[in-house]
């Protein structure tokens, strides 16, 4: 497996996109969108390839709330009303939640339709649109049904960002950061001198990000191993974005609870292996500047710890796992914190 060579970006990426296009031409193409992709993004898609003018449209809601099966199903039913085949190509336009749903629908849909991702947000840039993850919620537990399936291609075509908010744009800033974490010192510090997240969401960071990513799902397609250093910040982090999506009104987006995450994940990683108190205090103060405090109550605590039970990470319903950092740039996996180090993260948090 060569993800590297599946990953497209800039003017190439247009002409392999508009050569991809041309070999499912005669099976049928159906592009799968969200209210804001088709408003925003579906018209850039057209005038860039206007071959795919008399592409099937399947239009879905959009944000976490909606990965649900029946997101799943009305797919499956817009690709029969179409009259798709399983050698048809299925093109997902939009962010995480578009290419977590359509890859999965692409992937289950007759057994396994072709698909690819053409990300639209920071976040599917870096993250959801690489690594063949795909699946919906269950209930309040994050991705808890899924497969692993892998687009033909990934395009990265950062003209979409232009109509990003600001704060999803922050929300993918946080995968960026956890990327940086578990790979080098030096990416780190790198973001760290750019000084802004805005400023980091261009093209070359972008494509730096998204390698780090790509070079470990090519070892480790499957998560049975190294994959795992991936989920630095998500077993707190997805805990709390499901938390907030039951809970508020305006819920927390993903990146928002992974850069939480990435703070509890930190200490636990200082206590468990002596990650220096200068690199804690270095990503506390980053997170703490640029995404805004949650009011994570303290009698809370129990609820997440309860989600965290859920987690698909753990390979024991009475053990939490997490993957840590032992210092910047070198992650561990299979970890075990325990309960009474998770509480003190959190607290840790709700102090600083």
């Amino acid at each position: 497996m060569n993800l590297s060579k599946s990953l497209y970006s800039g003017k190439d990426g247009w002409l392999h996109l508009q050569e991809s296009i041309e070999k499912y031409s005669q099976s049928g193409i159906y592009i799968i969108v969200g209210e804001n992709t088709l408003k925003y993004c579906l018209p850039v898609l057209l005038e860039k390839c206007p071959t795919l003018a008399d592409a099937f449209i399947i239009k879905i809601p959009g944000g976490e709330s909606n990965k649900t099966i029946l997101s799943i199903e009305r797919v499956w039913q817009k690709l029969t009303i179409g009259k798709a085949l399983r050698s048809s190509l299925v093109i997902c336009l939009g962010g995480g939640v578009i290419t977590d749903i359509g890859g999965f629908a692409a992937a289950t849909f007759k057994r396994g339709m072709d698909f690819i991702h053409i990300p639209t947000t920071v976040l599917a840039m870096v993250d959801a649109a690489i690594g063949g993850k795909t699946g919906i919620n269950l209930d309040s537990v994050k991705n808890q049904v899924g497969v692993f399936a892998q687009p033909k291609s990934v395009f990265v075509f950062t003209e979409f960002l232009e109509t990003l908010p600001e704060r999803q744009m922050l929300s993918g800033y946080a995968e960026m950061l956890k990327h940086a974490l578990t790979d080098s010192a030096e990416h780190f510090n790198d973001l760290l001198r750019l000084n802004s997240p805005l400023n980091a969401c261009v093209e070359t960071t972008i494509l730096k990000s998204a390698a780090v990513k790509t070079k470990v799902v090519e070892i480790d397609p499957s998560e049975g191993g190294i994959r795992k250093v991936l989920n630095f910040g998500h077993t707190i982090g997805h805990a709390i974005e499901a938390f907030s999506q039951k809970n508020d009104a305006d819920p927390l987006l993903h990146g928002e609870a992974v850069a939480i995450g990435l703070v509890c994940e930190s200490y636990i990683s200082a206590k468990m292996f002596g990650l220096g108190q200068n690199d804690l205090m270095k990503i506390t103060a980053h997170v703490n500047l640029h995404f805004k405090h949650y009011p994570i109550s303290p009698e809370n605590i129990d609820d997440l710890l309860a989600l965290m039970y859920h987690d698909k990470k753990n390979t024991d319903n009475n053990l939490l796992n997490f993957s840590l950092i032992s210092s910047i740039g070198k992650p561990v996996w299979d970890q075990f914190p325990g309960e009474e180090l998770i509480r003190s993260s959190l607290q840790y948090y709700l102090g600083v």
